[in-house]
């Protein structure tokens, strides 16, 4: 039986170790949804900012909380030659004005405020992995075309090398050939290292602790084509941005501040119930009332402070609707812009540079022009391609950017 019982045991405490490895396991593979997902849940900033809310949240406990009751004790007349004297008092606090009620309203607009900046945050965040992970392609993308050409290079400078050991051409121009491979080897230093710092750069804002240190990288550079006109655009910005609906919500809670103030200027009265014993042995009951004689403080610097506190938040959210529709102003005229360049590239100048450089490589093979021909059709193509690449990550970019100043994601 005792044996039954630990071995119970023991299997519990292998399955919650196994649970704890597991929930710690590092993700070695990612795709841009899985990068997101786990962005949202682990990012060190929208966690403290998650925390932050629960903080403000607890405010409304203590503005839904009645005012204590008061007591007091007092016992006198020792070392007569009478009984001692005894008085207990209770007394309750009544608030008026309705303070209870504006409190809760300032606490649950703080609350709604804290909230949308949360939202905000998860906006910023988003978009950094976005383009994190749209950096980390394109330079993956580069990388492989680099690859391409220097094993496209590499099977022409073998082939080449005969030639001239034939003496069918000169040495001069198998050495040329082979410095052109240096082009293709620094394009490909250059977007490994652009690759690391975007691997970097998307594992820090992920979670450097949930993501493995060489993971993988799984998607391509995308094409979604854009259909929004401005109009549409500015309505769902002024309908979505966080930081709009915060600075609305602070609004709110500058009126219910205000509604407060104008409430704390009420007098509070306070009840009493008094018990007493007196020094000749008598017990008696007592009933009485206390407030606060406001005479010279009315709460009037508190009551000046919320109305300018007021007209400072209504400034306040037309500068920050008016700094987000600039925002979509220049990421709209962006997205148009790298769209005209990756269309162009890809219908137009790329076909165009690989056609040239395909006809030019086989008449080079076969002797039909000179080397400086090839050179240059390589060259173009080279140029081409990479310029498409950073067109279409660029374009991503633009898009996300968007995304992100109007507060949402945009559909086809």
């Amino acid at each position: 039986m005792i044996r039954a019982f630990v071995s119970g045991v023991c299997c519990v405490a292998l399955l919650l170790l196994g649970g704890r490895v597991c929930a710690q396991e590092r993700a070695t593979r990612l795709t841009l949804d899985e990068a997101v997902g786990l962005a949202l849940r682990e990012n060190p900033t929208l966690r403290a900012k998650g925390y932050e809310l629960e903080a403000t949240r607890a405010n409304e406990i203590t503005a839904g909380l009645i005012p204590n009751p008061t007591a007091a004790f007092t016992s006198e007349k020792y070392g007569g030659t009478t009984f001692i004297e005894q008085t207990l008092t209770v007394g309750q606090t009544l608030e008026t004005g309705g303070k209870r009620r504006r409190r809760l309203d300032s606490a649950r607009a703080a609350s709604r405020v804290s909230e949308y900046e949360v939202a905000d945050v998860r906006r910023l965040v988003v978009f950094q992995v976005k383009k994190s992970f749209t950096d980390a392609l394109t330079a993956l993308a580069a990388l492989q075309l680099a690859a391409q050409n220097l094993k496209a290079l590499a099977d022409l400078e073998r082939l080449q090398r005969l030639r001239a050991e034939k003496g069918d051409i000169s040495e001069l121009e198998l050495l040329r050939l082979q410095v052109q491979q240096y082009q293709f080897q620094r394009d490909a230093a250059d977007a490994r290292q652009a690759l690391n710092a975007a691997r970097v750069a998307l594992r820090a804002v992920v979670s450097p602790n949930r993501v493995a240190e060489d993971y993988e990288l799984v998607g391509e550079l995308p094409f979604r084509d854009f259909a929004y006109t401005r109009t549409d655009l500015y309505r769902l910005t002024l309908a979505n941005r966080p930081d709009i609906r915060a600075a609305e919500a602070a609004r709110e809670k500058a009126r219910a501040d205000q509604r407060l103030a104008r409430a704390n200027a009420w007098w509070d009265v306070t009840p009493q119930l008094e018990y007493k014993r007196t020094d000749s042995n008598e017990q008696t009951i007592g009933f009485g009332i206390s407030l606060p004689l406001r005479i010279f403080d009315r709460n009037q610097g508190e009551i000046a402070r919320t109305r300018a506190e007021t007209s400072r938040v209504d400034a306040l959210r037309e500068a920050v609707a008016n700094q987000a529709l600039s925002e979509v102003e220049t990421a709209f005229g962006a997205l148009q812009t790298e769209r005209e360049k990756v269309v162009a590239l890809r219908d137009t100048y790329l076909p165009k540079a690989q056609k040239a450089r395909d006809t030019v490589e086989f008449a080079y093979r076969r002797g039909g022009v000179s080397l400086i021909d090839f050179l240059d059709a390589q060259r173009t193509f080279r140029e081409t391609s990479l310029e498409y690449l950073k067109a279409l990550g660029n374009y991503s970019t633009a898009l996300y950017q968007l995304e992100t100043a109007v507060g949402g994601p945009l559909g086809n």
